[in-house]
């Protein structure tokens, strides 16, 4: 594979899954990890598809929210046949509440380093990738936010 064909293949992977988490209250968003992923927002690890699963399912017990992840600078850092490390930036707008909801500014800045690992071949399934670690790090926040997930 071309490294052209692995960015498009992992930035269009990695758009899939801020899709979801803005459009499906991230339900179905450990579906994109592996089974012992970890996902790291600020200094909080939530680790294996368990724990993924409930960060989204407790932020979906709080109540309707608005949220557009907007991800940009997609840039794949390292890569081997079946493991990549990847960078891209993260412009999050989010608020509780039914749209449309009064917010002019982002919510919070980040850069987002995911480590990719390819899985399945087995038995004729196709192969695929998937992240096996996730790291936010927030570069701008707006004072006084609170986010959707536990980041301390």
């Amino acid at each position: 594979m071309t490294l052209a064909l692995l960015h498009t293949e992992l930035s269009m992977r990695v758009t899939a899954l801020w899709y979801e988490i803005d459009h499906g209250d991230g339900s179905a968003a450990a579906g994109y990890f592996t089974a012992d992923a970890e996902l790291t927002f600020s200094r909080r690890t939530f680790r294996g598809t368990d724990e993924i699963n409930g960060v989204y399912r407790d932020r979906t017990a709080r109540g309707p929210r608005v949220s557009r992840h907007l991800m940009s600078n997609f840039h794949v850092l390292r890569h081997e046949s079946d493991r990549v490390e990847a960078v891209s930036a993260l412009v999050l707008y989010a608020q509780d509440g039914t749209p449309p909801v009064p917010t002019t500014v982002p919510v919070l800045v980040a850069d987002v380093y995911d480590r990719f690992v390819r899985v399945g071949g087995a038995g004729g399934e196709a192969r695929g990738w998937l992240i096996a670690s996730r790291r936010i790090e927030n570069r701008f926040l707006m004072p006084g936010d609170v986010l959707a997930v536990p980041t301390e």
